[in-house]
């Protein structure tokens, strides 16, 4: 999602490729692998992205989570939810957290997580 946000509004800024590369410090080529998707996009430089495209720095590195969330999903999403179930049952920050939703299972806001995680 954060590759396709920062493509759109690059294209739609006017910036070219060339410019960003440029401003990131690295060849276009690599800059049109990260944005393709090709090379994984760090978060220092999602971030400088972000203040080039005149983006809210906030919602892209919340993206760059998600992203990264997303691919570790894929690898094995049962894995996944497992790994989260340790993270709830061994750290003890988690209690700000809210509850693991099952696979079925999902809820429109966060404070319907935090009524169903008062609730066990």
């Amino acid at each position: 999602m954060l590759r396709e946000t920062i493509k759109k509004t690059r294209m739609y800024s006017g910036i070219k490729q060339s410019s960003m590369a440029k401003s990131l410090l690295m060849s276009e080529s690599k800059y049109n692998r990260k944005e393709n998707g090709l090379v994984k996009i760090k978060l220092f430089e999602a971030k400088k992205m972000a203040k080039l495209l005149d983006l809210d720095e906030q919602i892209v590195e919340e993206y760059w989570i998600a992203d990264q969330i997303h691919e570790l999903m894929q690898i094995n999403k049962d894995k996944f939810y497992e790994a989260l179930k340790i993270v709830e049952l061994n750290y003890d920050d988690y209690e700000h957290c809210v509850d693991i939703p099952s696979k079925n299972c999902s809820f429109s806001s966060l404070e319907e997580r935090l009524q169903h995680r008062k609730k066990k």
